[in-house]
């Protein structure tokens, strides 16, 4: 007997999932991720992280304005997710779809990581995988091009390495996770409260995670100079600790439609129940519910891909709160959803995430990234030198050869220096603009004749098509759209 196994506390009875079964799980996994691209483009900040892969993978390094004064600079807190991309793009396929590729096969491994945890007993693994299949947040997530998959499957594998005793190993995937996301540190942290009171265990997986982030520090430092990502810098300067922020970091968590918060009492059961047995998802749960509580207590700017592990652990959750309920009152008078389980919910899963892709597809793609990325690498092959400002800086500058200034500071610290957009674009008068057409956004300059004056509309790209160059601003939305301005200086000859 392995000395660092983990053991349960007891065994749980029930059906097992056949390998047959569980490879119908599985292809539902794939089918739905493959479907849910055709309803959900890639996020705007994932062309980023493509920017830094592409520009390694050419030789100038995991830069965004490669040979710009201000670079080097760090902006990526995923920077393994942008080296594995950046050795990837070697290949002879669009990055962008190989990203997602990768994706995708992360998810459908922690699919079978989570059908194993369950110790593949046929109700809950099939629940679980099903609706970390079939969950729309998730799937939108997975195909968006984000880091949040091989972040969720590197947790998904320490959790199960530590429960099978293979702790050094645990220790080696939960470093590797702090290199993808920072808040990797907080599954080391779960980790180490399951061996705390085994030093020699303990031991043997601090060893790893010391030397992989020691090693990880010091390459940061000597490629950048600081191993802080200038993200994190640049969020530090926005609004945190608002308190308007807690509801949506409960939601996103536990809830992103109302209805679940009616299933949420047998999520509350399942959490209990998996939180009291030693095993994997007990550390994968903790972790997720971990998240959460550092959200709300820095209350800090957060995205949706944020909150893949939290939603996934609370999915997990709601799958064995079924099965404690199934146990104490329904195996006696409807045992047979328990014998056909995946026949039964597999293919009702995967009929829901088609009937929602093929009649919803997303304009994005269609309306809005490709005549983008069409009219920036014509402009800047042609103006080679040119500047474009943006505050969405991913799409355009995936398609933008040339230096694309981040008004948000994350990745062109002397962003930081300003007050607001407007004072940017006087001091360094770019030759164009990327507006997001957004109110809050289009109205300052609006206000600021002498500047608009200096600058004339000529696209724009809007998932709606609309096409009208200077918008009334009763007619633009009050939050955040993929809907851009685009301004070219006046005294820019058009070539």
């Amino acid at each position: 007997m392995n000395p660092n196994r983990i053991e349960p506390n007891a065994t749980r009875g029930g059906e097992r999932l056949t390998a047959l079964e569980l490879a119908l799980l599985l292809a539902c996994v794939l089918g739905c991720r493959l479907l849910a691209m055709r309803a959900c483009p890639v996020y705007d900040d994932a062309f980023i992280t493509y920017r830094y892969a592409k520009n390694l993978a050419e030789g100038a390094g995991m830069v965004f304005n490669p040979g710009a004064a201000w670079e080097p600079v760090l902006w990526t807190t995923t920077p393994l997710y942008g080296f594995v991309l950046g050795m990837l793009a070697h290949l002879p396929f669009d990055l962008v779809d190989v990203s997602r590729a990768l994706n995708i096969a992360c998810d459908v491994a922690s699919a079978a990581l989570i059908a194993r945890a369950f110790g593949l007993r046929r109700l809950p693994a099939t629940l679980g995988v099903l609706a970390f299949a079939a969950f729309p947040e998730l799937a939108r997530i997975s195909v968006g091009g984000m880091e949040a998959p091989v972040f969720a499957l590197l947790a998904l594998a320490a959790s199960s390495l530590l429960f099978a005793g293979r702790v050094a190993w645990a220790g080696v995937f939960a470093a590797l996770a702090c290199t993808v996301r920072p808040e990797g540190v907080l599954l080391v942290g779960v980790c180490g409260l399951e061996l705390l009171r085994r030093p020699r265990a303990l031991l043997a997986f601090g060893v790893p995670v010391a030397a992989i982030g020691l090693a990880t520090i010091a390459i940061l430092n000597r490629a950048y100079g600081f191993p802080i990502p200038q993200s994190v810098l640049a969020k530090s300067h926005m609004k945190a600790g608002a308190w308007e922020r807690v509801e949506p970091i409960l939601s996103q968590s536990f809830a992103p439609h109302a209805l679940m918060w009616i299933a949420f009492p047998i999520a509350l059961l399942g959490f209990v129940e998996l939180l009291r047995r030693p095993g994997p998802l007990r550390s994968f749960v903790a972790f997720g519910l971990a998240i959460t509580a550092s959200y709300l207590t820095a209350r800090p700017h957060v995205w949706g891909w944020y909150f893949y592990v939290p939603l996934a652990s609370t999915l997990l959750a709601l799958a064995a709160g079924c099965e404690v309920v199934f146990e104490r009152w329904l195996r006696a008078r409807a045992s047979w959803i328990e014998l056909r389980a995946p026949r039964v919910f597999a293919p009702v899963a995967l009929a829901g995430v088609a009937i929602v892709s093929l009649s919803w597809p997303t304009p994005v793609t269609s309306r809005v990234y490709a005549p983008m990325h069409a009219w920036a690498r014509a402009v800047s092959a042609r103006e080679p030198e040119a500047r474009i400002l943006a505050s969405d800086i991913g799409a355009i500058g995936w398609a933008w050869d040339g230096t694309v200034l981040d008004s948000e500071g994350l990745t062109w610290p002397p962003a930081l220096d300003y007050p607001h957009p407007n004072a940017i674009i006087r001091q360094w008068k770019p030759e164009y603009l990327l507006v997001v057409a957004e109110r809050d956004r289009v109205a300052p300059l609006y206000a600021d004749t002498e500047l608009l004056a200096q600058y004339e509309p000529i696209e724009r790209f809007s998932p709606s098509g609309a096409r009208e160059l200077v918008p009334a601003l009763e007619t633009l939305p009050s939050q955040w759209a993929q809907d851009y301005l685009v301004y070219r200086r006046r005294d820019v000859a058009p070539r």
